[in-house]
């Protein structure tokens, strides 16, 4: 072989060698976005509770002066009542002063007013008389001042009993603000009010499940998608369903914790709240397990 075939020939075996090194790179490059695709997950998943559709009310009691409160008289429900709307739930020590104090100046505004209607039908039957020269224009005078008089002091009764009415009688006593059901009691009779609150309620005839998301996690998050919810603690067995109805426009932190105490970060995990709303079986199921930790398994892939 002459020196030009040999050079044809290296050519040609840098040439295949070339290719071959290509192709090589061209399904390494394959092979490697495949492997990333295939690790991405169909579903994003977040611890939460159970809570009722709507917020949970945590009604507190009445601070008296220097801070103090009055002690629980009376607890007129247990766990698990429905309650109406401004039905009485809870009645403390000092309402019976301060019904008292309050019948007192409704009494008095009667009288006041008895005695307004009886001092203006004088000056009515005194104004004929003076006009005519019987009765001294000085005596109708002092009447008039008189019946002023009564008028500033009935203004200051009924300014009163409303401040009463407004302020010191809702102190006395704790009123539902909503058609609901107890969940909690925190107090018992004859304790003072605790700072968590004497009772919570909350409208548990739809439930929901509250899912923290990682901030990461967000973007493949859409109102309808599927949700599967399931006890983290064995509170249930089976499986609830149900959609995503809102995501939240905060991101909180949260403690990173591990199962190791002396793993535990100091470190905030960056969550986003997600509301899931169960489906009719579902939302009865956990009626009464407001609070109960669960995993919740949203399908992104639809």
């Amino acid at each position: 072989m002459n020196n030009h075939n040999r050079v044809a020939v290296s050519v040609l075996v840098l040439v295949g060698l070339f290719s071959a090194s290509c192709s090589s790179v061209n399904n390494s490059k394959s092979l490697s976005i495949n492997v990333v695709k295939s690790r991405q997950s169909p579903t994003v998943s977040g611890l939460g509770t159970i809570q009722p559709v709507g917020d949970v009310h945590v009604l507190a009691g009445p601070m008296g002066q220097y801070g103090g409160a009055p002690r629980i008289k009376t607890i007129l429900v247990k766990e698990g009542d429905r309650v109406s709307k401004n039905q009485t739930l809870v009645i403390f020590d000092n309402s019976a002063e301060f019904a008292s104090e309050r019948s007192r100046i409704a009494v008095s505004i009667t009288s006041k007013k008895i005695e307004i209607d009886l001092l203006r039908a004088q000056i009515n039957r005194f104004e004929y008389l003076t006009k005519a020269g019987a009765y001294p224009m000085a005596d109708l005078e002092e009447k008039k001042v008189r019946l002023a008089g009564f008028y500033a002091q009935l203004r200051e009764l009924e300014g009163t009993l409303r401040t009463y009415d407004e302020r010191i009688l809702p102190g006395t006593v704790i009123r539902a603000p909503i058609s609901a059901v107890a969940l909690k009691i925190n107090n018992r009779v004859g304790e003072r009010v605790h700072q968590s609150g004497v009772i919570e309620i909350g409208n548990i005839d739809r439930m929901q499940a509250v899912l923290d998301i990682d901030e990461g996690d967000i973007e493949l998050i859409r109102t309808g998608q599927a949700v599967t919810v399931n006890s983290e603690n064995g509170a249930f067995r089976e499986s609830l369903q149900g959609s995503v109805s809102s995501i939240g426009l905060i991101v909180k932190g949260k403690k990173r914790l591990s199962v190791d105490p002396a793993l535990d970060s100091d470190s905030e995990e960056r969550v986003i709240e997600v509301k899931v709303m169960l489906d009719p079986k579902s939302s009865q199921r956990t009626r009464q397990l407001t609070g109960v930790k669960v995993v919740g398994v949203i399908a992104v892939s639809q």
